[in-house]
């Protein structure tokens, strides 16, 4: 049975690394694609853009992130720990408006290819089957379907909290707080974690803030220790649902 994977903090593929950018591959599985990045201030990100057959998510680690969403470009300013899920063909791009650098991780589901295409840059040899289109004449589909920080408590008992960020067919994102044991558990689809902060343990290993891990559908895991993560299912459809 495979194992999980583990990518303790800077240590993913290197896509970019400059004193105003760095970006690392974390996943390259066909439910997910992920990657962190950092840009300092005043960095450009993505022009406007829209994918036909996947679904696009930020989330905040530090910092001030500028989503630009619809064919106007509209900028939002999100604080760390802001979740943003923009569905298929809805018109955004993102950048760095901030005099501060912004750290933050960009989740693709399916992955479509994303890090192929993310590879493709830096190696001066651009794909051409990457899901990444200019904005259509029509302006796309209404900016009201991407969904900005949206978050709702699920779970809430002692040594468990369960924030609901992101809840689609395609994927689910949950930001959990941790103190003890979660429920041990078998999924049959691919499930990855992102330790915001503090300490946890995958059954011997140790994961520290910054690590990323993904376990493989029906490989029976649990997280323990102290700290807060990010729980991601791809696909999603209810994962967490009580």
């Amino acid at each position: 049975m495979s194992e999980p994977t583990v990518i303790p903090p800077r240590t993913g593929e290197v896509i970019g690394d400059a004193p105003d950018r760095r970006v690392e591959i974390l996943s390259d599985a066909a439910p997910l694609a992920a990657t962190w990045s950092r840009f300092g201030p005043g960095r450009d990100g993505a022009d406007l853009h829209v994918h036909h057959h996947h679904t696009d998510l930020f989330y905040v680690l530090e910092g001030e992130f500028t989503a630009r969403l619809g064919p106007e470009g509209d900028e939002h300013a999100l604080p760390p720990g802001t979740l943003t899920r923009i569905p298929p063909d809805v018109v955004h791009g993102f950048r760095n408006a901030s005099s501060v650098e912004m750290r933050y991780l960009n989740l693709h589901a399916p992955g479509r290819g994303f890090a192929e295409y993310m590879r493709g840059l830096r190696d001066g040899a651009p794909v051409d089957f990457f899901d990444q289109h200019d904005p259509p004449a029509d302006g796309g589909r209404p900016v009201s379907l991407a969904v900005v920080g949206h978050r709702e408590t699920v779970v809430d008992r002692p040594g468990l909290q369960v924030d609901l960020l992101a809840d689609a067919d395609e994927v689910a994102v949950a930001e959990v707080r941790l103190d003890g044991k979660a429920p041990g558990a078998t999924h049959d689809h691919l499930v990855s974690y992102y330790v915001l902060d503090g300490e946890l343990a995958l059954g011997d290993t140790t994961l520290a803030a910054g690590t990323w891990a993904q376990v493989p559908a029906g490989l029976p895991h649990a997280l323990a220790g102290v700290g807060r993560y990010l729980e991601i299912h791809t696909p999603g459809g209810g994962a967490f649902s009580s």
